[in-house]
């Protein structure tokens, strides 16, 4: 498969999985607005840019100087898809094709009304769940499949994360709220529902909704797709599928495998528990790292055919390790 093909693949993954992403968001933030008061919970959605409430919409929505808007995430899909059509079905490209018409039309300025960027964010997400749900059953699981979900679980797994460390001021919200309506738990559930995890959440645990168990779900379950863990399984397995077949051509697997799998392992091998020991902002922020190392790995391995050091070169470092350390204790 021919490393453009692939990247373009792999990023027409990412771009559908953040579309989905920011479009809950958009979703359940309004609806967050309109249940727990005049508090704003649309400045902290982006960081440090200096934006509140209508222009926050605008700006996650129909912004297409935000590469992360809506528009952005649909129309760069359209755009790569438009020159991979061989690898993807054509019930895909149509429903990625159809939604991208939809949104050429020039009403930017009527989806900075409130209601109507929920609206519309909610039917893009319908739509890319649709192009998602077809490639499942349309494609062929040969490369092309297998770069498409590795795009959108690395993406998921990089979105879960980066929305936990972004409403985490939502979970701290308070202790111990009895009421099952009150404003504590309605910014927990939010976060779920972010997270399109609410209902999953009411059937595993039975219980009512609490921060330390919805961390437990979101980060660590290993059964449920939206989760951490869950994601960076599906990304190992998409990875290894493709790292098998660049090895049976005589070539070497590259170092995202072992630093998308040191990642899996961080939420595999850690406790709820462990997680607040260690820090749950510094836990989150390394997953992060970690997943963004591995995209970066993967692309100058399998997307841009860059020459990757072979293990000879980690063994000469590791001896010029133990030499620095064994002059240091002399």
């Amino acid at each position: 498969m021919l490393s453009r093909v692939a990247d373009d693949v792999y990023w027409v993954g990412r771009y559908v999985e953040r579309g989905i992403a920011v479009s809950r968001l958009v979703d359940v933030t309004r609806h967050l607005e309109l249940d727990a008061g005049t508090e704003d919970f649309w400045a902290p959605l982006v960081g440090a840019i200096d934006l509140a409430g209508d222009d926050v919409r605008f700006y996650l929505t129909s912004d297409t100087m935000n590469p992360d808007s809506l528009v952005s995430c649909v129309r760069l899909a359209r755009t790569l898809a438009r020159g991979i059509r061989e690898a993807i079905s054509s019930e895909m490209w149509e429903e990625l094709n159809t939604l991208y018409g939809s949104l050429a039309i020039p009403t930017t300025t009527s989806r900075q009304v409130r209601g109507e960027a929920v609206s519309f964010a909610r039917l893009v997400r319908e739509r890319l769940q649709s192009f998602q749900g077809l490639a499942e059953s349309t494609l062929a699981r040969d490369e092309p499949w297998h770069f498409l979900e590795l795009g959108k679980y690395v993406e998921r797994a990089d979105d879960v994360a980066r929305v936990l460390n972004r409403q985490s001021h939502l979970l701290a919200a308070g202790t111990r709220d009895e009421d099952p309506t009150g404003p504590d738990v309605v910014r927990w559930l939010a976060v779920l529902r972010t997270c399109g995890s609410a209902e999953a959440y009411a059937r595993y645990y039975s219980l009512r909704v609490e921060p330390a168990r919805l961390l437990e779900f979101l980060l660590l379950n290993p059964i449920f797709p939206q989760s951490v863990r869950f994601s960076l399984a599906s990304a190992c397995a998409a990875l290894d599928a493709v790292a098998g077949l660049r090895s049976a051509a005589g070539n070497g697997a590259g170092p995202a495998v072992r630093t998308l799998g040191w990642a899996r392992a961080q939420v595999e091998l850690t406790a709820i528990d462990e997680v607040f020991e260690r820090g749950l902002e510094g836990f989150l922020t390394n997953i992060q790292l970690l997943i963004a190392q591995a995209s970066d790995e993967l692309s100058a391995t399998y997307l841009r055919d860059q020459p990757v050091p072979g293990r000879l070169v980690g063994v000469e470092r590791a001896t010029m390790l133990m030499a620095a350390q064994q002059q240091q204790q002399q």
